[in-house]
């Protein structure tokens, strides 16, 4: 099993929210979704599948 990824929380998981929510550029978007996703407590695994990204990227 791999080692557990952590957000430091340098705005809050409602603020991420909505910057992932209001980004107009696609891959601004992806990005924000993912350390929103990682940052309100979803597993790596489950932001991969979400997202369609892999786990090693």
């Amino acid at each position: 099993m791999g080692k557990r990824l952590s957000i430091k929380e340098h705005i809050s998981v409602q603020e991420m929210e909505k910057l992932y929510r209001g980004a107009r550029d696609v891959v601004e978007r992806s990005q924000w979704q993912i350390v929103w996703l990682l940052a309100k407590g979803s597993k790596s695994e489950e932001v991969a599948i979400v997202t369609g990204y892999g786990l090693q990227w």
